[in-house]
């Protein structure tokens, strides 16, 4: 039996693919250039070709796939990178509540924070409200001292008065009488009674105590303040047991600064051997503590606190890790924190007078700029032993550096 013919290629218009539906209603799309079926796929440009085009010189030395098979390594690929991106959108899932976490916690130290300078404004205001009320209450009770007298003494006018006026009214009645019986019967009525001799009334003044409620009120506030002060600045001295041999205190033992030459002293286990450095006779356990130390004039320092079992003997380093809190300056302007590794501090003026303050329950150490108030740097730690303010005047630099430094006894 004769074979049918078989079918004729589509024709193409402008070079576009024809689009048949072959077995079972698949779709059959035709190469524009050869009419052939599109049934290969080429893996470098990443597009169906037919077998003909496959000899071609665009598609020379090209890799080529089955249309199936090509499907099959695309869905691969795609799974594979469906993968990866849910993989990372589980990364950048876990990393967003992290962050979410991270900016939770900060708005709730900062609400902390909110919350705590109301509370030291609020108990600020409260003893200015109650002060104020004090004065008023002691300058009414000073009025009254002052105004009694006087207004017991216009009492007095007030009745002589009208005593007078009682006299010149009888006088007026009698010399207005026609009866002259009468007129000689009432004044001898009016020469008989008896007459109260009214005394010449004098004027009394008086003056409040301006020195009470119009001196320097601001000033005695202020200073009267200070038992509200939380924390009242801590009167130090430097302890001699910890001083290194090159270092000498001053008789009130709140200096300390670089001798000339070395002191004998006695060996004691407190005593920094090797470093030109000393701590305070006071430490503290528990608390909310604040001091000033005077550095001006110098061109190298050392401040901050020590932990009690910190190592002193040999070379010591000075880091949070070694039981250390502390900043310096170095060769006149070069401020660091002394962290691991340092922190360099690009300080906007030179401080005359440093200010520490701790808080050992709430694991802070803090330096400030004491002329201005102005932050420097705040350590972050937890704190399980004594602390002890650390002082280290440096060395001399031949003589720029001779200044001591000095804790500054606060006088509110």
């Amino acid at each position: 039996m004769p074979q049918p013919a078989p079918a004729p290629a589509p024709p193409h218009k402008d070079r576009e693919a024809v689009h048949t539906r072959g077995e079972e209603g698949k779709r059959k799309v035709y190469c524009e250039e050869h009419g052939e079926v599109l049934k290969m796929y080429c893996m470098v440009d990443s597009t169906p070709v037919c077998p003909l085009c496959i000899d071609t010189e665009t598609h020379r030395d090209h890799n080529f796939n089955p249309i199936t098979e090509a499907v099959r390594i695309c869905k691969n690929e795609l799974r594979s990178s469906l993968n990866t991106l849910k993989e990372r959108k589980a990364v950048f899932t876990g990393i967003m509540h992290k962050q979410e976490k991270k900016i939770s916690a900060l708005n709730g130290t900062t609400e902390g924070l909110m919350h705590h300078v109301s509370e030291e404004f609020a108990r600020m205001r409260q003893f200015l409200d109650e002060r104020e009320l004090a004065l008023k209450k002691e300058l009414a009770e000073h009025m009254r001292s002052l105004l009694q007298p006087l207004e017991e003494n216009l009492r007095g006018i007030q009745r002589a008065l009208i005593s007078i006026q009682k006299d010149i009214i009888y006088c007026q009645t009698a010399a207005n009488q026609h009866d002259s019986l009468q007129f000689l019967q009432e004044i001898n009525w009016l020469r008989e009674r008896p007459n109260e001799e009214i005394k010449h009334p004098s004027v009394l003044s008086a003056k409040p105590c301006m020195g009470l409620f119009q001196g320097p009120l601001q000033y005695r506030v202020w200073k009267e303040m200070k038992n509200s002060i939380i924390p009242v600045p801590a009167p130090l001295t430097l302890d001699p047991n910890t001083a290194n041999p090159w270092l000498v205190l001053l008789e009130d033992m709140t200096s300390a600064g670089v001798n000339e030459t070395w002191q004998e002293v006695a060996d004691d286990p407190r005593r920094f051997d090797s470093s030109p450095c000393v701590l305070a006779c006071q430490g503290f356990e528990t608390g909310k503590h604040y001091w000033e130390v005077e550095v001006r004039g110098k061109t190298e320092w050392v401040v901050g606190v020590a932990r009690e079992s910190a190592q002193r003997k040999g070379d010591i380093t000075l880091s949070p890790q070694d039981g250390y809190w502390a900043m310096w300056l170095r060769n006149g302007s070069n401020y660091r924190a002394l962290t691991s590794p340092p922190t360099r501090l690009a300080l906007a003026s030179h401080p005359g007078k440093v200010g520490v303050y701790l808080d050992h329950e709430g694991g802070q150490v803090s330096f400030y700029d004491a002329d201005q108030m102005s932050h420097l740097y705040t350590f972050a730690a937890t704190f399980a032993e004594k602390l002890y303010p650390f002082f280290s005047p440096g060395l001399r630099d031949g003589r720029r550096n001779s200044a001591p430094v000095t804790v500054h006894q606060l006088k509110l």
